[in-house]
């Protein structure tokens, strides 16, 4: 289990403060926020995204989460399986963001089975490919914040989705500042950014008219 470290819970809290202030109703007591939250993920290969901790087994029922309310139906098993009109979540997993006392709990999506090229191939070339870290630990997260709010104010996301990615967005850019290496495309003037590792799809900015999750 890890605890997150103080330059991701910094770059957080500010992410939150900013959107809180842009969302009337987006309401987050930041000085009471956790300096620990949990993060529950399916695929262990993207443990390198998330300097979150896993939910304990031994935790009480008081404070671990239904399995019922952190998986879903309806989803495809992975990329294969899924409808070409979109990028699709994989699995069961639900996007999630819940406070409750000391512990904080994310999670998002997994896209198994999505490749730069299949990617391509459903949304089309890419306006940008960046590989520069410089990209990742300076612009994407700022690029990102405004992406979210944005859906936010527009219906396309709850309060809690917004938290949830911006929270992974944070992640990642912590993961690339530790010296993970990622490959970014950028779509319709960075308002859509998807962020690859090995070849593999870890994020995609969630407007639900390129990704489907629930």
């Amino acid at each position: 289990m890890n605890k997150r470290t103080l330059p991701l819970l910094l770059t957080l809290t500010g992410c939150l403060i900013t959107l809180s202030a842009c969302i009337p109703d987006f309401k987050t007591h930041l000085k009471n926020e956790p300096t620990s939250s949990t993060t529950k993920k399916k695929n262990s290969k993207r443990s390198s995204t998330t300097s979150s901790k896993s939910i304990p087994s031994s935790a009480s029922p008081s404070t671990e989460p239904s399995s019922k309310s952190l998986t879903t139906d309806g989803l495809p098993k992975n990329a294969q399986e899924a409808p070409k009109d979109k990028i699709y979540a994989t699995g069961n997993l639900k996007v999630v963001y819940s406070k409750n006392k000391d512990e904080i709990i994310v999670q998002t999506p997994d896209y198994e089975g999505y490749t730069t090229t299949l990617v391509r191939t459903i949304l089309g070339e890419p306006e940008e490919q960046r590989t520069d870290p410089s990209y990742m630990s300076k612009s994407f997260v700022n690029t990102e914040l405004e992406n979210i709010k944005k859906l936010k104010q527009e219906s396309k996301l709850t309060k809690e989705q917004a938290q949830a990615f911006l929270t992974g967005a944070a992640d990642l850019k912590q993961a690339s500042q530790m010296g993970a290496n990622y490959t970014i495309y950028t779509y319709q003037n960075k308002s859509i950014q998807l962020v690859f590792e090995k070849d593999k799809l870890l994020y995609i900015t969630p407007n639900p008219d390129v990704v489907f999750f629930k």
